[in-house]
């Protein structure tokens, strides 16, 4: 979904009836601060797993910062998804990460996280 808080809200509540939210965050603070709003606005709703993706993700600081804030709020790391610069040149392309670099590293942890929720 685009980013916003709006689908957890109660008069929207597109997401109420689902078993999991996977919650994208850079660990950077602000980012961190909307996490927990919706780590909140997702209990609110009842939603029954929420799991934490770590985007952006650069250095062992990063991952354990992205670590220590999901444990605080009682949820798991799904992924930690690392800054790619394919990504960055795709999105500046105008072009789709999958096919300028199919076996880039972000591709490939995005990959493996559809491969666990689906299993």
């Amino acid at each position: 979904m685009e980013a916003g808080l709006e689908h957890l809200s109660w008069a929207g509540g597109t997401l109420r009836h689902v078993d999991l939210l996977l919650i994208v965050a850079l660990p950077q603070t602000k980012s961190l601060l909307t996490a927990r709003r919706t780590v909140a606005l997702a209990r609110q709703l009842g939603i029954p797993r929420i799991s934490l993706v770590g985007s952006r993700v650069e250095s062992n600081a990063d991952r354990r910062r992205l670590v220590d804030f999901a444990a605080e709020q009682r949820i798991e790391v799904a992924a930690h998804v690392p800054l790619d610069q394919a990504v960055v040149e795709a999105d500046k392309a105008n072009a789709c990460v999958l096919d300028t670099a199919p076996e880039g590293p972000a591709v490939r942890t995005i990959q493996a996280l559809a491969s666990s929720l689906v299993a």
